[in-house]
């Protein structure tokens, strides 16, 4: 029988916690063995796969795998492999360090029931959650204000790290991606829209202990990469070039 929901993590360089996601991951795909969960090794130049492999072949669920490939090449690229080798009826991607509550799947599931892609938004739940770093908090503002005004995007949040996706629809959207990188969140929702697929928030709320610190991207550095990706979502949609399906190898 087939999974009835594939969840997609990447992890790149998280030896630190491999152990600990592989531990929550492994609970709840125990209690939950019509969800397919896949971690999806970034090309880790650290002891991040070991960590998963050896700590998963002790475990041995059907249920959850790991798979791997030699190379970096970014979150976007991660998710698409991982797609690949999906079995579910829908699909769904998170964070790789769990940074939202897995109980959050059955949400997106249920969702799904009605919807054609479900995303999460942090916005309703940021008074909660303390005190963030106040330049990521200024930067993401920002960007969303940017994806709202140059793509015209009316969602909340953009770029949680937790979305899910009836199959058809993922087939589609990934077909026509062109983004791997900072724009692959802002990217599937323009073409969402775009092809009128119905898409619905949910509010939600990172765990406690996610840090604002652990992500990967250098936020100054990276500010201009980011307005320069939303430019050529715009230039791309410009020039027709999402009327076509393309072949992707991740």
């Amino acid at each position: 029988m087939h999974p009835s929901l594939t969840i997609v993590l990447p992890l790149f360089n998280e030896a630190g916690i491999a152990a600990a996601v592989a531990a929550r991951v492994t609970g709840f795909a125990e209690n939950h063995p019509d969800y397919e969960f896949l971690l999806v090794d970034d090309g880790s130049i650290d002891a991040t796969p070991i960590l998963l492999s050896e700590f998963l072949s002790k475990r041995r669920l059907p249920n959850v795998r790991l798979l791997r490939y030699a190379r970096n090449r970014g979150k976007g690229n991660a998710i698409l492999f991982g797609f690949r080798q999906a079995r579910g009826a829908s699909f769904c991607f998170t964070d790789g360090d769990l940074a939202y509550p897995l109980d959050d799947l059955d949400r997106i599931a249920a969702e799904l029931q009605t919807s054609d892609v479900v995303i999460g938004s942090r916005s309703p739940c940021r008074a909660s959650q303390g005190a963030p770093n106040l330049v990521r908090r200024f930067v993401g503002i920002a960007y969303n204000r940017l994806t709202r005004f140059l793509l015209g995007l009316p969602y909340a949040d953009t770029q949680a790290g937790l979305k899910g996706f009836r199959r058809e629809a993922a087939e589609q959207l990934f077909s026509l991606l062109h983004s791997t990188g900072f724009s692959f969140d802002v990217e599937i929702l323009f073409l969402a829209r775009k092809l009128g697929f119905r898409i619905h928030e949910i509010p939600v709320q990172p765990v406690r202990e996610h840090s604002y610190k652990t992500g990967k991207v250098k936020l100054l550095r990276d500010s201009a990469a980011m307005l320069a990706d939303l430019w050529r979502i715009r230039l791309r949609d410009w020039l027709g070039l999402y009327h076509e399906q393309r072949t992707r190898t991740p």
